[in-house]
């Protein structure tokens, strides 16, 4: 072996230092500030890259702080620690922490968690623990925690670290991928730029979902976030059960459409028959009202706009538009899926929103006339 090989693989060994780290930047982590209460009342804190779920029965998570660490041993003394998960958002709290100088407590806000760690304001995820197990691991520590409680502060994507730097995630579909959503997934990845697009434009958020079945599963999500429980529904999966599902039910046969109304425990036959009537001779579906829905059900809870005749956009008569959904429709004229707005701006007069409309239904055509061509 000639000395150049000598050297090069002496460098991409594991016992190299910046090797290892280089190799292992490769895999993306999370981020999350370890903290806790000092007997004094003083709150510390770290960032680490290391925690991880451990077990469910009994629920158990771990982290990895390194043995130089000045904050650990603080932690330690407590017996307890927070689990803070930092959103995507929340750079500039990882780099306080991060940083040997300061007051990391100055600008953040928290509140005590029931055993006094402190829990971060908009955090992604919280969790206290009490210290189970540490155990040595190198030039690192194997904290072992048993969770007592835990909470979700905000709906935001979480922060991660990769390759030396931070970022976000931007995800395709969210929707956990099996048999029978592997067609509507493609299609939902071709369109995710569109809804991308659509919602910056409008300044709204937008979802897509599908029938499989005989249910309803939501899929993706995209848009600025202003429903804070959007995010959290992508993946579930509703029974078909009127009113849910109403805007792609208006394009479906005669037999779903019955056993759609079967199972429903609100409508009567001909109130489900006419709300149907009505979004297919206008071509979407649109809620109005001054109630809340929310995520288990995003448009079951809200009251479907009837109007007389095509002169819906003209007579919301001051009601707040809740959503607008339209299908996208496949050759056979059944609808593949349903692209919805949510989180359109306040006080949209009519002319605004038959725009939203407008550019709602040109998005879906156009997911038809290219996302379904070769499905």
């Amino acid at each position: 072996m000639t000395s150049n090989s000598t050297a090069t693989a002496a460098a991409t060994t594991p016992t190299n230092p910046q090797w290892f780290r280089q190799v292992l930047g490769r895999y993306p982590t999370g981020v999350a500030l370890i903290s806790s209460v000092e007997e004094d009342g003083t709150p510390v804190g770290m960032v680490v890259g290391t925690f991880t779920s451990v077990s469910l029965d009994p629920p158990l998570v771990a982290f990895l702080p390194a043995k130089t660490s000045t904050s650990w041993p603080r932690i330690q003394a407590t017996g307890r620690f927070a689990v803070n998960v930092l959103g995507a958002s929340q750079e500039d709290i990882c780099r306080a922490f991060s940083s040997k100088t300061g007051s990391k407590y100055e600008s953040v806000t928290w509140h005590p968690s029931e055993s006094g760690t402190p829990f971060l304001e908009k955090a992604v995820a919280r969790l206290d623990c009490t210290i189970e197990n540490v155990m040595d691991a190198g030039d690192h520590e194997i904290v072992l925690g048993r969770v007592n409680t835990m909470d979700v502060a905000s709906m935001d994507l979480p922060l991660l670290f990769l390759q030396g730097g931070y970022g976000g995630f931007t995800p395709h579909s969210m929707a956990v991928a099996g048999p029978d959503l592997a067609r509507e997934l493609t299609i939902v990845d071709q369109a995710r730029p569109h809804m991308e697009a659509l919602a910056a434009k409008l300044g709204c958020d937008c979802l897509i979902g599908g029938k499989v079945r005989e249910e309803f599963v939501l899929l993706a999500s995209a848009g600025p976030g202003k429903t804070d429980w959007l995010s959290s529904i992508v993946g579930q999966r509703v029974p078909a059960a009127a009113p849910f599902g109403r805007t792609a039910m208006a394009w479906a046969d005669d037999a779903d459409i019955e056993r759609w109304i079967d199972a429903s425990q609100t409508m009567s036959r001909f109130e489900a028959h006419s709300m149907l009537d009505g979004i297919r001779a206008r071509g979407y579906s649109i809620t109005v009202g001054d109630g809340e829905f929310g995520p288990s059900a995003p448009d079951a809870d809200a009251r479907e706009f009837i109007d007389p005749g095509d002169e819906v956009i003209g007579s919301f008569l001051g009601q707040k538009v809740k959503s607008i959904a339209a299908p996208v429709l496949s050759p056979d004229g059944t609808a593949v899926l349903v692209l919805s707005l949510y989180g359109l701006p306040s006080g949209l007069d009519a002319e605004a929103v038959r725009r939203c409309t407008e550019e709602l239904l040109a998005v879906t055509r156009h997911i038809a006339s290219t996302a379904l061509q070769n499905h």
